[in-house]
């Protein structure tokens, strides 16, 4: 038995006659027949009388009828239903961000998200990449993006690279680094250097650069980009964040500060998903606006 099989009777029920039920769901009158009469072959049961010479169903074919509407009620409804689902009219998206991703993606993507699926159920919650996996392997993320660099052939995860953003210490305008000729990692740590928590292998890369053992570069670590704003403006603390003023409003009344010997930093964003899972809808148009905004943040930008 086909939907198929159920539309071409509820015609048959509808039209009153073979002839102007074929009509209707453009077949020729032999090819209705033929849907009807494998109907009835595959139920095992006369559902039209024909001895009449009208159409007249049998106490099945009244049967088979009623729970036909039914079910191609139900079929069009999944139709309907998938239609907003693929619109985002109805669904839920939950997705992760580290530290450096929402400040920089964060409010701008759910903005967007929400300006254009205002139906759509949305929730973000930022965390370190480790803790971030675990909830993807949980099913409680749809999807997470952040700095993949500690994840070594993470089984049973997709990695999908994104564009890499330039990264750079801030500070305040008017902080006194801004007067050297020259800032250096050791004459920033005589003030307050914070930043998020970092891959492993980028902390052991910036703590090789300097000289000094009583401390490592980043003395304050805060996953909150406005709190790390907050303590360059008044704190005088140097901060690190992404250089990229159209996406990252934690910048804003900030400027950045050149360090030698610390150049073209970078960040390594990837898009991480379950290995093998099909996304859902609203995971595919999110993925594909962080892709659109990342877009021209693959060119320094100036200050």
């Amino acid at each position: 038995m086909q939907l198929r099989q159920l539309q071409h009777l509820l015609a048959l029920a509808e039209q009153g006659s073979f002839g102007r039920a074929a009509q209707a769901v453009h077949l020729s009158q032999p090819a209705l027949s033929r849907s009807i009469d494998n109907l009835e072959e595959g139920l095992q049961a006369r559902l039209i009388d024909r001895a009449y010479g009208t159409v007249r169903f049998t106490q099945a074919g009244e049967l088979v009828l009623a729970r036909a509407r039914e079910l191609l009620a139900d079929a069009q409804q999944i139709e309907r239903d998938v239609l907003q689902l693929e619109g985002l009219a109805i669904g839920s998206l939950n997705v992760g961000l580290g530290p450096f991703a929402a400040g920089m993606l964060g409010r701008v993507a759910l903005s967007l998200m929400t300006q254009r699926h205002p139906q759509l159920l949305m929730r973000m919650e930022v965390a370190d990449t480790t803790t971030l996996c675990e909830r993807l392997h949980r099913r409680q993320l749809d999807l997470f993006i952040a700095d993949t660099r500690d994840l070594k052939k993470p089984p049973g995860l997709k990695l999908v690279r994104l564009p890499n953003v330039p990264v750079s210490f801030f500070v305040q305008p008017k902080h006194p680094l801004r007067r050297l000729k020259q800032a250096t990692l050791e004459k920033a740590m005589d003030y307050p250097v914070a930043g998020p928590n970092l891959p492993a292998e980028v902390a052991t890369h910036f703590d090789r650069q300097i000289k000094r053992t009583d401390r490592g570069v980043f003395n304050v670590v805060c996953d909150d980009p406005g709190t790390l704003r907050h303590l360059a403006l008044n704190a005088n603390a140097v901060i690190l964040a992404p250089n990229a003023p159209a996406l990252n409003p934690e910048t804003e009344s900030l400027v950045p500060l050149p360090i030698a010997g610390l150049t073209r930093m970078q960040t390594h964003y990837s898009l991480v998903t379950l290995a093998g899972r099909t996304p859902s809808a609203a995971a595919t148009v999110y993925t594909r606006l962080v892709t659109e905004l990342m877009d021209p943040a693959q060119q320094p930008a100036g200050r």
